[in-house]
């Protein structure tokens, strides 16, 4: 019977030690890390935070260890302090957490950069397809008023002609422009006819990349009716996803959408998304959605920003504040606004992407705004406001979003923020109102002809 005996002892003793163990322990699971860290600068120290989902009560143990960079101390504990290595490259940064009985492990990427060393940035341009008739959508721009007249170098143009959608991609390849982010007011409308059948199928469009920019205020009536949304994004899934040039981020469409901030206001946002992302998965796209949600100064919660993919802000002149003259200071304190959204939207994992304007004059079309001279100051040349804004814009772009900053605008004339060639002319600040100063508010404007371009070229390096 000894044997017997022998065979069965062990398993008396293993039933014993299994039945010791806590049957209401749980195993922790790592969440992630807060921040949710993706790209820091060379050399900076940032504090980590790991998440975990633990049910019981058992005292966790951390680990952390990293392919680069230093940890403050033993590096043991649930929050650490690493330093960024001194030069470029990924770190990956690995966390376990162990329980005693259970443990888990979370790796993530961290992208050290270089702030001051040059970016291959992708520069995007808003772009109005709504000058397909004979009237230049109405006219009603302010170099129409001046004395003498500033027309556009191609004159008051149609976009649907051929020899105008080959000269516009020409210059935008000369300066450096990868992406026309369009404005589209719905099926069958003007931008959307112009856009899907005369510039998509263009032989010369080449590299350019499209993106369209949702006009809330048109398919959206007062911002509350969204009836038009899940059909508007079906239609866009059908016409213009699948096109090999339309521009996606993760491999996933672009969609840009106007003043996201005012759905937000409304409360909004939250169910607006769910219409669109779930009208592109019934088409078999995962949609990445840029929010027009950044405005003046940075929210307190971030609740918003995590709806979006990435956040950015159309209406840079009404953002900024500044009026007549900017200057630099006034550009200095609208960046620093913009990198506290940009901080705000990666502790919601959403990505920035950078605004910029050569100037603002709506007189033209509406009554009531004050409008910005493209001088930095009274003495200072035409185009050192948006020298400076670049300047300024390409130290906010990421990684995450293809390094992109985006101008405000190609061809709104009416809003006088294009960039669009203008036939040379000598400065006025003269204009056709019986003031002689109503629509210039006494600022000059001169035919700049390619100045806009040249600036884009030089400051971007391509």
């Amino acid at each position: 019977m000894k044997p017997i005996i022998n065979l069965i002892f062990p398993l008396v003793i293993l039933v014993l030690i299994t039945g010791c163990k806590n049957s209401d322990n749980t195993a922790p699971e790592i969440i992630g890390t807060l921040p949710d860290l993706a790209e820091v600068n060379i050399g900076t120290t940032s504090e980590l935070l790991c998440v975990v989902d633990d049910d019981d009560t058992s005292e966790l143990a951390f680990t952390w260890q990293a392919t680069c960079g230093n940890f403050e101390g033993t590096a043991t504990g649930q929050t650490v302090n690493w330093t960024a290595p001194g030069e470029q490259g990924e770190c990956d940064i690995t966390i376990t957490v162990s329980d005693g009985e259970f443990s888990d492990e979370y790796t993530f990427t961290v992208f050290v950069v270089d702030p001051d060393a040059p970016k291959d940035v992708t520069v995007g341009v808003y772009y109005y397809p709504w000058y397909g008739g004979d009237d230049f959508h109405g006219g009603a721009y302010l170099r129409e008023h001046l004395v003498p007249v500033q027309e556009p170098e191609l004159g008051e143009y149609n976009d649907r002609d051929t020899d105008v959608i080959a000269q516009h991609l020409a210059w935008s390849e000369y300066a450096g422009i990868d992406l026309w982010v369009s404005s589209w007011w719905g099926p069958g409308r003007m931008t959307d006819v112009t856009m899907k059948d005369y510039i998509l199928p263009h032989t010369d469009l080449g590299d350019m990349k499209i993106a369209l920019f949702y006009e809330t205020s048109g398919r959206m009536p007062d911002f509350t009716d969204m009836s038009n949304v899940e059909a508007d994004i079906a239609y866009m899934a059908d016409n213009y996803f699948d096109h090999p040039n339309y521009y996606k981020i993760e491999g996933k469409p672009v969609l840009f959408v106007y003043l996201t901030r005012v759905l937000s206001g409304k409360g909004l946002l939250d169910e607006t998304m769910d219409l669109m992302r779930s009208a592109a998965a019934g088409k078999g796209y995962e949609l990445y959605i840029v929010g027009d949600q950044v405005f003046g100064q940075p929210p307190g919660s971030i609740d918003q920003i995590g709806l979006l993919d990435a956040i950015t802000n159309y209406d840079v002149y009404g953002s900024s504040g500044a009026r007549m003259y900017a200057g630099q200071s006034g550009v200095n304190s609208y960046y620093e606004a913009q990198d506290g959204w940009r901080t705000k939207a990666h502790a919601a994992g959403a990505g920035f992407i950078p605004a910029t304007s050569p100037g603002f004059n709506d007189t033209g079309v509406r009554d009531g705004h004050t409008p910005l001279s493209r001088k930095l100051t009274a003495s200072d040349e035409f185009g050192s406001l948006f020298r400076a804004m670049i300047e300024k814009a390409v130290t906010l772009v990421d990684r995450e979003t293809d390094y992109l900053f985006v101008v405000t605008s190609w061809n709104e004339w009416h809003e006088d923020t294009q960039i669009e060639p203008v036939a040379v002319a000598a400065a006025t600040s003269e204009d056709d109102s019986e003031s002689g100063e109503a629509y210039t508010a006494g600022l000059e404007y001169e035919g700049y002809g390619m100045l806009y371009l040249d600036i884009l070229k030089e400051m971007v390096g391509k």
